[in-house]
């Protein structure tokens, strides 16, 4: 920071030159980002603009960047005693609001396998006092237990997954535990309500095949908010798998779709 020069000041300033920048400004400007606090409709949430596209926005725009999809499932989970399971939490912007909006007795369980990510995540449950509301999964998950190399991409820890990353933007990787959905599952029926939000990088038929090959007759949540910008990456049509579970879709918004299971009270 400029001596003399009052720090929220500067905030703005470096905030405004980076709206304004093109992309090659943009990228040169992204290691000097400062890490900060942003508050948005009373949530708190700590930044850092420099290793995530998620904190990047939010530090740039004051909220996280796919608010349609996130407003769609706090209207579902408001006041109501719900089951989250967020499943590819990040940096809580998805869990941390959705926690403060349910209703008594709700719990959500974020599921993050970035050991990077998993202490943001923490902070920004700790900022927002839901330490008994939310609960850390420090795992990725699959089609069975076991472990599996997450890629991590350049200044973009939000874009780390279990798939392949080029090796042009690859920055490293870690060794994390996979686990199936349906191990985490077992208190949903305390819950008159249960969300499900997945954001894996392209992964998502991993993490979501046992449960969609339950069919009917196996266990479903009322809600499925799944990113569905990466369904050419897939290798069945995952989203037709969800609507012969009974789901529809209700709302295809940032890249993501909302499925609600019929007969779901809305």
């Amino acid at each position: 920071m400029i001596e003399g020069i009052d720090a929220a000041a500067q905030v703005a300033t470096l905030r405004a030159v980076f709206k304004n920048a093109d992309k090659p400004m943009r990228q040169k400007l992204v290691p000097i980002l400062p890490p900060t606090e942003v508050e948005f409709a009373g949530i708190r949430m700590y930044v850092d603009p420099r290793d995530n596209y998620t904190d990047r926005r939010m530090w740039l725009d004051g909220q996280p960047p796919e608010m349609k999809s996130l407003m769609a499932l706090m209207e579902l989970v408001e006041g109501r005693n719900a089951l989250i399971l967020d499943i590819g939490a990040n940096c809580g912007a998805f869990a941390v609001p959705l926690g403060l909006a349910a209703g008594k007795g709700s719990r959500v369980i974020a599921f993050e396998p970035n050991p990077v990510m998993i202490g943001r995540l923490g902070h920004n449950i700790r900022l927002n006092d839901l330490g008994d509301v939310i609960r850390i999964e420090g795992c990725a998950l699959g089609a069975a237990t076991g472990e599996g190399t997450l890629n991590f991409r350049r200044d973009n820890f939000g874009q780390a997954s279990l798939k392949a990353i080029k090796t042009q933007v690859r920055d490293g990787g870690t060794l994390v535990p996979i686990r199936p959905l349906l191990d985490f599952i077992d208190g949903a029926g305390d819950h008159d309500l249960t969300i499900l939000k997945i954001d894996v990088e392209g992964a998502e038929e991993a993490a979501l095949g046992p449960m969609v090959d339950g069919g009917t007759d196996g266990w479903q949540p009322d809600a499925i908010l799944i990113e569905t910008a990466h369904a050419e990456t897939w290798e069945t049509d995952l989203v037709a798998r969800i609507i012969d579970c009974g789901f529809k879709s209700v709302l295809e918004v940032e890249g993501n779709t909302l499925f609600v299971r019929e007969g779901t009270t809305t």
